[in-house]
């Protein structure tokens, strides 16, 4: 079903034929309770409380209810803290749209079982801008949102383009709000020299909603300056740097400005020589892991790291013969929001639609005390 098709089964199923008893339910309303069902229906089908009885990929159901959601990712981890004499911790930051583990493995650094001499690396500084998503829509004199903006600069004085001037992003003849989803795809997959694009997450750095350009601000753009009490060499400017958008009317739109981060990563251990092998990691309750850490049979090893999950991250315990490179995530991760408005359709197969719809009009149907509740639930509950 697309986003529509959903908001009129809701409507049917809701509303007595004719009655329109139901029929002051606004969008935004519908789009709230199919985003409540669409999170009821991964927690349901991810656990055991479900009509199965089994969890995720303990039968074809499952494995065929969640699997759009089934997400990839890895990323370096940075150094944490020394435990103890014999051990040390790195960590690992989970992706933003991280839900619930599936697996994951480290990239293991290793020299024949040896005792490593590591060193500790800086990783670098990051010039960035952060711009949201909604940053590249247009709005009118009543301040709603009318169309995409027609292009993105990256400027070192908005009014000079001779002090230093980079096309970002060019609109594709997308319009709002059909194509919201196709302009964050075609943004994060600009090819500019010297232009990293992520969304939401770069290293630490977390901008839910938003995309975060990275810049090479040494050698590809030396006109780049985020500090205004410094004059910029090359351009002979202390303007910070400006995200430029420009409307159909070629208005100026000034999104961001530039920002800096000294050494945001933290530090990242590295060796001299050695093999990199690759591990699964062993995930261990909290209470458990100082007793196994000094257990000789069930210490964390090279080649099963001992794993802790706080917060945002993943901690690996590592020993002296190694150290950690990389984690491999394998996760379901956060669906998009299902919005009519944006017309964001249900990221689920499509078999689990009307599993999502049923259990919204139940919802529904219980707000409004609508004796039908308990046929619809009835009903609901024989969904598989």
């Amino acid at each position: 079903m697309t986003v529509t098709e959903m908001h009129l089964a809701i409507q049917q199923g809701v509303d007595k034929i004719n009655s329109l008893q139901a029929d002051m339910l606004l969008p935004e309303e519908i789009d709230l309770e199919l985003n409540k069902a669409l999170i009821k229906f991964i927690n349901t089908k991810y656990g055991r409380n479900n009509a199965l009885g089994k969890g995720f990929e303990q039968s074809q159901k499952r494995v065929d209810d969640l699997r759009t959601l089934v997400t990839e990712y890895e990323a370096p981890v940075t150094y944490k803290d020394q435990l103890s004499v014999d051990f040390w911790i790195d960590t690992f930051k989970l992706p933003v749209d991280y839900m619930y583990l599936i697996s994951q493995r480290s990239d293991v650094k290793i020299n024949n079982c040896t005792p490593v001499s590591w060193t500790l690396e800086n990783t670098g500084d990051l010039s960035y801008f952060t711009i949201s998503l909604s940053d590249f829509v247009c709005n009118n004199s009543n301040n709603t949102s009318t169309d995409f903006v027609q292009s993105i600069n990256m400027m070192a004085d908005p009014s000079n383009p001779t002090l230093g001037d980079q096309s970002i992003w060019t609109n594709s003849n997308f319009t709002y709000p059909a194509d919201t989803e196709n302009v964050r795809l075609d943004i994060l997959s600009i090819n500019v020299p010297g232009v990293n694009v992520y969304w939401e997450q770069l290293g630490e750095l977390t901008v839910s909603g938003s995309f975060i350009f990275e810049i090479d601000a040494t050698i590809t753009y030396p006109w780049f300056n985020w500090d205004m009490s410094v004059t910029n060499t090359t351009s002979s400017s202390n303007l910070q740097t400006a995200f430029v958008g420009r409307d159909a009317s070629n208005n100026t739109l000034v999104s961001a400005y530039a920002q800096y981060e000294d050494s945001m990563y933290g530090g990242k251990r590295d060796i001299l020589g050695g093999s990199t092998v690759s591990a699964i990691n062993k995930f261990i309750q909290h209470d458990d892991i100082y007793t196994l850490l000094n257990d000789p049979f069930n210490t964390t090893k090279h080649t099963g790291p001992l794993t802790t999950v706080r917060g945002s991250y993943i901690d690996i315990y590592t020993s002296a013969i190694f150290i950690i490179d990389k984690v491999k995530l394998t996760y379901i991760r956060k669906p998009a929001n299902i919005s009519l408005n944006l017309a964001i359709d249900c990221e689920l197969p499509e078999h689990s639609h009307q599993e999502i719809v049923d259990m919204a009009v139940s919802s529904i149907l219980e707000g409004i005390s609508d004796p039908r509740y308990k046929t619809q639930s009835v009903e609901a509950a024989k969904n598989e």
